[in-house]
């Protein structure tokens, strides 16, 4: 008798630990998605608006030789040199700066961070080809142009399941038309 209830101990023992490792595994997965929802609101609802100054200058001046009839290439040349580039550079830095804590969000911020880049090498690339009067390295740019939209598709469509699969709300919205990176934030 004595046998059946140390059995039946031992089993109810068993059992509740059991249970309890399923509480722990729960509340595990509660703290994660916790982090991860904190993680994607931090990163792309406040740290990258704050940011978001410099890109978008250095996305206007570079756009604005594709959208006017009269441009002067010297001057186009000397404001993408002195100021997009350099503007460019700053949110780079700035962008490499943030802090994420989450494989999802490093993610995210490395599909940016690309895409980013690619858009200063398109930069540099029509700099230089003003400079050195090379119509190829516009094309080499355009293809830099058309890289930077295919990561912030990656982004965007990474970003939407993330948000999506945790019930999280991201500010602004989302581009399907995402030109030379100028809707480049959700």
């Amino acid at each position: 008798m004595k046998k059946k209830l140390h059995i039946i101990a031992l089993t109810a023992c068993l059992v509740l630990s059991m249970a309890g490792c399923g509480k722990k595994k729960e509340e595990a997965t509660e703290a994660s998605n916790s982090a991860l929802k904190d993680d994607v609101v931090e990163f792309v609802n406040v740290e990258l608006p704050a940011i978001e100054g410099d890109r978008d200058n250095a996305v206007a001046i570079y756009n604005s030789y594709f959208t006017s009839d009269n441009v002067n290439l010297e001057q186009f040349s000397s404001d993408l040199q002195n100021t997009a580039i350099p503007d460019m550079e700053t949110y780079i830095a700035n962008l490499t700066n943030i802090e994420v804590s989450t494989d999802e969000v490093k993610s995210l911020k490395d599909l940016y961070l690309q895409s980013a880049q690619k858009q200063l090498d398109a930069m540099n690339k029509v700099a230089e080809s003003i400079n050195e009067q090379d119509p190829d390295l516009l094309t080499e740019a355009d293809g830099l142009i058309k890289e930077s939209e295919d990561l912030i598709v990656q982004y965007q469509t990474q970003l939407r399941t993330i948000a999506l699969d945790n019930d999280i709300t991201i500010n602004g919205s989302f581009s399907d038309d995402v030109s030379s990176g100028t809707d480049a934030t959700p």
